[in-house]
């Protein structure tokens, strides 16, 4: 029987590996981790386009703002192990580290192979054995309060503690099917079906804003009304050939739903600009005038085009009706989500096992003694820009070195 069995071997299972290996001081033998795929990592390697955004270089209080809800559920597994850890962790293996002017941080390659390579030499070296193309495909608690695990193969596997790291269900064609659900399930807890997150939506009635595909604002606002839900956030959008994607769009996906109405304000101060233009550009044809808004000329004659303003005549004799017209298309403009985009495309899901079934100081489930989470799995959803791999890693560590304890 093994000390430990892991199940998954991304960010969150490789972290836990080392955590555990390291606090069991000898370790060889006692901790096996499973993989179904011929390697691991295998999300890993697509994270940041191949480049892997493992963290972001915020301080701490910063860093956890930007988990939102989520933040003082996290906070005790980020303490555990924090991205100025992560760092030095990968410095140890050789990995030096790139940290952008917007704090986040990649491998000083740009490899996420890299990052892979140095957390899967540091699992080995604390003691772990990988077995791969190792399937899951059911798991059980027996009398003796140990845990039994059946292949896909057949072959059974018994252990006393368990940590299930096998992500979300997001990219499923490399391995995150969102089995682990029904594992966590089998154990007693009430997990949440898997939602896309870090995706974009589609929108109705776009084809009318196809000229903007590619187009980008920074710091804009956007309202989110819907049936279960009313919020606005501020951050950076982009127009894509169907509809809206971009850091605000994005890291707000986990909690959008179809039918949406996402109201974009372009302009926050339309009516002070305008009576400037009337004096300093009246002259000027309006889609000249316009540019002084600062946005995107193809958007600003999009919205002209399709609310039938002219513009190319001056500025001062665009008739007052239309002016007003433009003041309020510029300050509030309507889209209603058609879709969000799917599994296959999403970079990340939300949904898992509920936060309040799992205790946040140790990562150990509160209905399953001996058994453990971490990464993913965990129905948390947070923003793009490294707080994935973080938060995974940092949970990981967190559950391994509970294990020990």
């Amino acid at each position: 029987m093994h000390k430990l069995i892991i199940i998954g071997s991304g960010p969150a299972g490789l972290m836990a590996a080392i955590a555990a290996g390291r606090a069991m001081g000898s370790a060889q033998g006692k901790i096996l981790l499973l993989e179904g795929n011929p390697a691991c990592g295998a999300k890993l390697l697509l994270s940041g386009s191949g480049q892997c955004n493992y963290t972001n270089n915020l301080p701490t209080d910063d860093f956890l703002a930007r988990c939102n809800e989520y933040a003082n559920y996290l906070k005790p597994s980020f303490y555990a192990f924090n991205n100025q850890a992560f760092l030095r962790l990968l410095q140890e293996s050789g990995v030096d580290s790139l940290i952008r002017s917007d704090h986040k941080v990649f491998p000083a390659s740009l490899q996420a192979s890299e990052v892979r390579e140095a957390l899967l030499k540091q699992a080995l070296a604390a003691g772990a054995d990988v077995r791969y193309n190792a399937l899951v495909s059911s798991v059980a608690k027996q009398a003796d309060s140990s845990f039994r695990l059946t292949l896909n193969s057949g072959k059974t596997l018994e252990c006393e503690k368990l940590i299930i790291a096998t992500g979300g269900a997001s990219y499923p064609q490399t391995g995150s099917d969102g089995i682990a659900l029904r594992l966590a399930k089998a154990l007693g807890h009430k997990p949440i079906p898997f939602r896309p997150h870090l995706t974009n939506v589609a929108l109705d009635s776009f084809d009318r804003f196809k000229a903007c595909a590619g187009v980008s604002l920074s710091d804009v606002e956007i309202r989110v009304t819907g049936e279960h839900h009313k919020f606005k956030v501020r951050g950076d959008l982009l127009f894509t050939h169907n509809g809206l994607s971009g850091p605000v769009i994005l890291d707000n996906s986990y909690r959008l739903e179809k039918e949406d109405l996402i109201s974009v304000s372009y302009l926050n101060n339309a009516q002070s600009l305008f009576n400037d233009l009337q004096k300093t550009a009246g002259n000027h044809s309006v889609i000249n005038a316009l540019k002084a808004t600062g946005l995107p000329a193809r958007l600003l004659q999009t919205l002209c085009e399709i609310n039938c303003i002219p513009t190319h005549i001056p500025f001062r004799d665009l008739p007052q009706n239309m002016r007003k017209g433009l003041m309020a298309i510029l300050t509030y403009w309507p889209f209603k989500i058609s879709s969000l985009g799917n599994m296959g495309v999403a970079m990340a899901s939300a949904g898992g096992v509920p936060l309040p079934e799992v205790n946040a100081k140790t990562m150990a489930s509160r209905v399953c003694p001996g058994l453990f989470f971490a990464g993913e799995i965990l129905d948390y959803a947070l923003p793009t820009g490294g707080f994935n791999i973080q938060i995974a890693a940092s949970t990981g560590w967190l559950a391994g070195s509970s294990v020990v304890k």
